[in-house]
């Protein structure tokens, strides 16, 4: 069980890190940042 624990705990840290990632990513374009916001406040 020891090896399955260890599995599911780097398959969540490798999500992580590739969120985080896609995120930052995500802010190197300012008109996409500006597009996300905007579509945000329009659920408002």
């Amino acid at each position: 069980m020891t090896t399955r624990r260890r599995l599911v705990a780097t398959a969540v840290w490798t999500a992580t890190a590739v969120a985080l990632a896609l995120g930052f990513a995500a802010y190197q374009r300012p008109e996409l940042a500006v597009d996300l916001a905007n579509r945000l406040w329009a659920c408002f």
